[in-house]
């Protein structure tokens, strides 16, 4: 296949008959081909004739490909080098990326698909071209303390939430996706409230075993249980005149909501292991991706708590509701990282911007960081191109998570999803399957439809792929660990899935 736009081509190699075969190739598919037999003589042209792609063996007399390329950087910046070598060590392959390299191909090599990969290089090329010669600053980190960064409409409504909130000493509940900054608010609402002096503690109620939970938050006397040899204060304590942030709190035990319900009714809390009641003033911001309404409705979560919680609440949008904000988020982010390393911020070429701007984030803001932070790393210039993206990025498999819930359906009452099962395999029309889930709902008493629905996703998904995870997270629009967790769920309701 030939590119689109005619180039110009560089081969540095000193065996002749290989030359006059890639000259002939390249040539075929339209490319001007310029022939250089040592690393010196190559470093010269390419500084006189400023190649697209630069074809380079690693092996010569003189300069060795590897030294050819640190100067290549120097003379051509804009080239995408690809380095040939009968030699495939670890060092090679290591070091020809470290020093720039697009590619590298093993010789003897197919001429298909070396063809190929120059294309692949030239559409890097014009990718890189696409970024221009300088990029202005979106945002100056200097204004974004808090890490809260978005203009659009969604997040300007956050932002008046808080300073709507952050002054009064309320019980503040954020909701939202995984991944879309929940804790950051929590912080904002700390740094802006009248408790700003004093501590700010972040809990995450999901990562905390059961059986230390209600120590870590209380804390505990000496002897309280094995393994407590001294007294050691909890988190409230700890926050006396603060703010204390629990977040995932939708996955915290009963028991403890009830501790945690005194705490905020009567400022009062108990070490565990102890008998002598502690006064303490906390604020406390509580955070989920799970639906708390649900959750009581189901007598999971306790209502007098959700109550308490939910004095005030925040909203926060998912990042595919919010995609104006996307170029901003990625501009703060190559700051950020840039200074980290005090080195000049990278920029973005245009098709990879598009590439990230099309992608529905199911992980939002934490994984739209990711993303930035591993191209920054890949990328070998001071622009990051479309070819630094994942393939999850670049090749969406995942269009079902736009519409999938936040919240967690529990599983303990999932009824069998017959109906549902014999539409889909009978092939029937949606508004037929549909149908079939309507009737099973009114059959249930219209309670748990969504459990059903998700059951049945998960096991076809997990038969699909005879119990691979991952796929069958990418099938189903949510991310593995997600998936994992759903899985324990069920297994532990007696629902059977793949094994």
């Amino acid at each position: 296949m030939s590119s689109p736009v005619p180039a110009k081509v560089l081969v540095i190699d000193d065996d002749k008959d290989l030359r006059y075969s890639l000259k002939r190739a390249l040539a075929g598919q339209g490319h001007t081909v310029i022939e250089a037999d040592s690393g010196e003589t190559g470093v010269a042209l390419a500084k006189r004739d400023q190649p697209d792609v630069i074809l380079l063996d690693n092996r010569m007399g003189g300069m060795t490909g590897i030294e050819t390329l640190q100067m290549l950087r120097g003379a051509q910046p804009q080239a995408m080098v690809i380095l040939m070598t009968a030699f495939g060590t670890t060092q090679t392959a290591i070091e020809a990326m470290k020093f720039g390299a697009y590619d590298y191909v093993m010789k003897p090599f197919d001429q298909a698909k070396l063809i190929a990969l120059v294309d692949r290089a030239l559409g890097a090329r014009r990718d890189l071209a696409s970024a221009g010669k300088s990029a202005r600053s979106l945002v100056n980190p200097a204004d974004y303390k808090e890490g809260i960064v978005g203009s659009s409409e969604p997040m300007q409504e956050v932002l008046k939430s808080i300073g709507q909130v952050a002054a009064s000493d309320a019980t503040v509940l954020i909701t939202g996706e995984s991944g879309t900054g929940k804790e950051l608010v929590a912080r904002c609402i700390a740094q802006h409230s009248l408790r700003s002096k004093g501590p700010f503690m972040a809990v995450n109620c999901a990562a905390i075993p059961e059986n230390l939970i209600e120590s870590e938050l209380f804390g505990h006397e000496k002897g309280a249980f094995t393994g407590a040899a001294a007294m050691k204060p909890g988190k409230f304590e700890l926050c006396d005149g603060g703010t204390i942030f629990l977040d995932e709190i939708g996955d915290m035990s009963l028991p403890t909501q009830t501790k945690v319900l005194r705490a905020i009714q009567d400022g009062e809390i108990q070490r565990v292991g102890g008998t002598t009641t502690l006064k303490v003033s906390v604020r406390l911001v509580a955070a989920t991706n799970k639906d708390l309404e649900a959750m009581v409705a189901a007598r999971q979560f306790r209502e007098d708590l959700f109550y308490r919680l939910n004095v005030f609440r925040i909203r926060l949008p998912a990042l595919r509701h919010r995609k104006d904000d996307i170029p901003l988020l990625i501009d703060y982010m190559l700051q950020r990282q840039a200074a980290a390393k005090k080195s000049r911020p990278k920029r973005l070429s245009n098709e990879a911007l598009d590439a990230l701007m099309a992608h529905d984030w199911p992980g939002n803001v934490r994984e739209l960081e990711n993303v930035v932070q591993r191209a920054n790393v890949l990328a070998k210039g001071e622009t990051i191109l479309a070819k630094d993206l994942p393939q999850e990025v670049l090749n969406p498999r995942r269009a079902a998570a736009t519409s999938a819930p936040a919240a967690a359906p529990s599983f303990a009452a999932a009824p069998a999803a017959a109906p549902l099962a014999e539409a889909a395999t009978a092939g029937a029309s949606m508004a037929t399957a549909y149908e079939a889930i309507y009737r099973q709902n009114r059959l249930n008493d219209g309670k748990n439809i969504l459990s059903v629905i998700e059951v049945e996703m998960i096991r076809r998904a997990m038969e699909e792929t005879r119990g691979n995870q991952l796929r069958s997270a990418m099938i189903l629009g949510i991310n593995r660990s997600t998936l994992k967790k759903r899985l324990i769920e069920m297994r532990e309701a007696g629902i059977k899935v793949f094994s």
